[in-house]
């Protein structure tokens, strides 16, 4: 397993969209540097640009983008290549396949995140550890709930990118926004439900209405085991050339 959870970094690491990740994760960092280098009187108010940046910018597009280039490449890019055989063909569970690639492909898609995440956070706060950790935590459980999606996506259509974007710009951005009911059904809401439990009182205008922590991470956990489940029954059943 370790071998496969490797090699399946090693592949999305090394891909061209990977490129594509690393730029968006540095954007909000770009913008962060700007806001600290501004001049106080011209700059924005600090919590509603950390908001809106934290929201509508790492939340909204560089989070899901990066999880859809990435994670619908897991599998998807083995039934593209037809090298997904070469797995099936070994004696061994589904599940031991499905497992250290989902693993690689959270790492893969959290790290860039994460980590563009917290600098953004800890430059526009001038170093607030603590609210920058919370802004982390959360970007970690939304990339690992979008990344098992994707993934799961990438195997089981091979319009994964298309359905995808779909899924993010109306599903999460619109729909579960609009309907306050539907935010116990929305990644993008968990991540932020993670974000406001651990820094109370960040996102309450910006996020819509508020999902409280514990749901938060009920509904990630659940998404995660959920789709880890139909990769794996996928795997299980279809015809592999």
């Amino acid at each position: 397993m370790m071998a496969l959870f490797a090699l399946t970094f090693a592949q999305l690491t090394q891909r061209r969209r990977y490129i594509i990740v690393l730029l968006l994760s540095a954007v909000p960092i770009l913008l962060a540097v700007i806001y600290w280098f501004s001049n106080e009187s011209t700059r924005p108010d600090l919590i509603d640009f950390h908001d809106v940046m934290t929201e509508q910018l790492l939340n909204s597009v560089v989070l899901p983008i990066s999880a859809l280039l990435l994670a619908t490449a897991t599998l998807g890019d083995e039934v593209e290549d037809n090298t997904l055989g070469y797995l099936t063909l070994k004696p061994i569970p589904r599940w031991q396949i499905v497992v250290p690639k989902m693993l690689a492909t959270v790492l893969g898609v959290g790290v860039p995140v994460v980590v563009s995440g917290i600098v953004m956070s800890l430059l526009i706060t001038d170093g607030d550890v603590g609210t920058s950790l919370a802004t982390g935590a959360g970007l970690a459980v939304g990339a690992a709930a979008y990344s098992v999606v994707f993934a799961w996506g990438g195997l089981a259509t091979r319009q994964a990118i298309a359905f995808g974007l779909v899924y993010v710009f109306l599903w999460e951005v619109s729909i579960s926004t609009l309907f306050s009911g539907l935010r116990f059904v929305s990644i993008r809401q968990y991540t932020l439900g993670v974000i406001r439990g651990l820094d109370d009182g960040r996102l309450q205008e910006t996020g819509g209405v508020a999902l409280d922590f514990a749901p938060a991470v009920v509904g990630a956990l659940v998404v995660v085991v959920l789709f880890s489940w139909l990769t794996e029954r996928r795997l299980r059943l279809m015809d592999v050339p």
